[in-house]
């Protein structure tokens, strides 16, 4: 007995050794991806917009016979010239400044093309590091890129997210470019998502002598209010956007601070909002609610914990009225400050995350936390993780949001980041991620993948009872390693290759689904009718990845998928730093 203990002993420690170094070495090619991807856009902001080539522009431009100098009138952007000689446009592109706007798994290059009034004449996707089927979708549809056509180029700056229509199915490829859009001409980006401007008539709630209203120059989120004879009443503080992702029972709402002329709050106007209009109507009519700050100095407003602003909640719209008041602290900071209303602290950033999740998404957190709870109880062998769970996961995880991970989607953020609103797929993550590194359980392709809820239900109707031939078992075993492998060099190296061609989880999005995902989405439930859990356990690279990131028994040892993991790590460090 005691001679076996330090064995023992000495087993766990090998194991989670070797399971620590795997998670590293893991974590090192994500690093090597996303410092090739930086190097990759420092050598595309090089590129000069002469070699636009000029086709394209005559697209927009048919009297386009050259492009010419730097343009002294937009930073960064050439001029374009006519046959005669004339400028007849100019012409600049988002990125890098448009960089930072990340869509489904990257940003997108736009270019923008103005005629000689600086009015935009069209637009054109350059290059994307976006899922190439939602880039494909935004091309195929037109609309959306001409949408903005006549629009001055000085308005861009302050474009919202509502002053577009997103492209069904790509819609965080649309808000994305959108965003570049703004922030490439010094907007903030992400914009109110309120389309109306508050009026004379909404000022009017808090300063009924007011005769006429203008924008502070200096803080488009400031009203100034003038009674007769153009005297000052006071100012009122707008709180969208700042307050755009608080939300209530279902959405977020705009309101009004108004302050007197010694900076202290007057009242407060409840506007529009995107919640419940009979919650919102008995905060906007609760006298008490509107006089609840009054007094108060904007820096004591400010100062407020955003989450914890003291409101009990008006009487039948708890939710409603919490959001509204956490909603003028936010603003209230954000004005103190002169900058971007943050959070304070990870706890702070965090809720301020959790309070941006619309209510469609905490459905499907829902069902990622009922899988999770199945996966480490007795539901797993009960009707409910049979049959209930699979349907619930297929439809609403998958049809339903188009939630599966992905190796464009696990590539695409770490070369760029997690894109915002994209919680429920970052919820996924963690918990694919997380789960089987620590708890010995890769509970994502058990019990949380729609693609293996398909297979599941084929297993339980289907009843399928092949068996894969000998002579092809070592090629299946390997497949998906040589798809990860190939996927890891593309997100390296810029090959003529879409990773969403790897996989067939784009299928559940049909309306930007590419020819290459259907057929391996039907060629894999095909097979999977004949071999149980065919494609899961011979096809799929994102599952070989997680399943080595599960700790096991075995984590310990040596195995030729580590062999596989150094190669991609050596090629991933040279692509990083190796001179170009």
């Amino acid at each position: 007995m005691n001679a076996r203990t330090p064995s023992l002993a000495s087993d766990r420690v090998r194991t989670y050794a070797g399971h620590g170094l795997r998670l590293a070495a893991w974590a090192a090619v994500a690093w090597c991806v996303h410092s090739a991807h930086v190097r990759q856009v420092g050598r595309l902001a090089a590129v000069d917009l002469a070699a636009v080539p000029l086709e394209v522009l005559q697209k927009h431009l048919p009297e386009a016979a050259a492009i010419g100098r730097e343009s002294p009138a937009v930073a960064g952007g050439r001029e374009v010239i006519g046959a005669s000689g004339d400028r007849v446009g100019t012409i600049l592109r988002t990125s890098p400044a448009g960089d930072a706007a990340v869509g489904f798994s990257g940003p997108t290059d736009v270019l923008v093309v103005c005629d000689a009034e600086l009015r935009v004449a069209g637009m054109e996707i350059l290059s994307s590091r976006d899922t190439r089927d939602h880039v494909r979708a935004i091309e195929k549809d037109g609309r959306f890129l001409a949408s903005l056509t006549g629009t001055p180029l000085a308005d861009l700056a302050d474009l919202g997210p509502r002053s577009v229509d997103a492209v069904a199915g790509s819609t965080l490829t649309s808000l994305a470019i959108v965003d570049a859009i703004v922030l490439r001409l010094g907007g903030e980006g992400s914009g109110s998502r309120f389309a109306k401007q508050p009026g004379l008539a909404d000022l009017q709630l808090l300063f009924p002598e007011a005769v006429a209203i203008e924008p502070d120059p200096g803080d488009p989120g400031v009203i100034r209010v003038r009674g007769p004879e153009r005297l000052p009443l006071g100012w009122a503080l707008r709180t969208s956007p700042a307050a755009d992702r608080v939300i209530g029972y279902q959405g977020p709402t705009d309101a009004l601070v108004g302050f007197d002329t010694e900076n202290k709050v007057a009242g407060v106007a409840v506007l529009e909002s995107f919640d419940n209009e009979p919650y919102v109507g008995y905060v906007r009519d609760d006298r008490a609610f509107r006089r609840l700050w009054r007094g108060m100095p904007i820096e004591q407003l400010a100062g407020i914990d955003p989450a914890a602003t003291g409101v009990e909640g008006v009487s039948g719209a708890t939710m409603t009225s919490q959001a509204v008041a956490e909603g003028i602290v936010r603003a209230a900071r954000q004005r103190r400050d002169r900058g971007p209303a943050a959070a304070d602290g990870v706890a702070g950033f965090l809720g301020a995350w959790l309070r941006g999740i619309e209510p469609p998404q905490w459905g499907a957190i829902g069902v990622i936390a009922a899988g999770v709870i199945t996966a480490f109880t007795r539901l797993r062998g009960t009707w409910f993780g049979r049959f209930a769970l699979p349907v619930a996961v297929l439809l609403y995880l998958g049809f339903g949001a188009g939630a599966l991970l992905s190796q464009a989607q696990t590539w695409g953020w770490a070369q760029a980041g997690v894109p915002r609103g994209a919680a429920v797929l970052a919820v996924l993550a963690a918990a694919a991620i997380l789960l089987p590194a620590t708890t010995r359980r890769n509970v994502y392709c058990s019990h949380l993948c729609a693609h293996g809820a398909a297979q599941q239900l084929l297993v339980r109707f289907a009843k399928p009872k092949g068996t894969v031939p000998v002579w092809l078992r070592p090629w299946l075993t390997g497949l998906p390693w040589a798809l990860l492998a190939v996927a890891i060099v593309a997100a390296v190296v810029p090959l003529p290759l879409s990773l969403v061609d790897l996989e067939p989880f784009d299928a559940y999005l049909p309306l930007v689904a590419g020819i290459p995902a259907l057929v391996i989405f039907g060629v894999g439930l095909a097979a999977s009718a004949r071999y149980p859990m065919a494609y899961c356990r011979h096809g799929c690279p994102t599952g070989a990845l997680l399943d080595h990131l599960r700790l096991n028994r075995k984590s310990g040892s040596f195995t030729w998928r580590d062999g596989v993991l150094l190669g991609c790590l050596v090629a991933a460090a040279a692509a990083a730093w190796w001179p170009a």
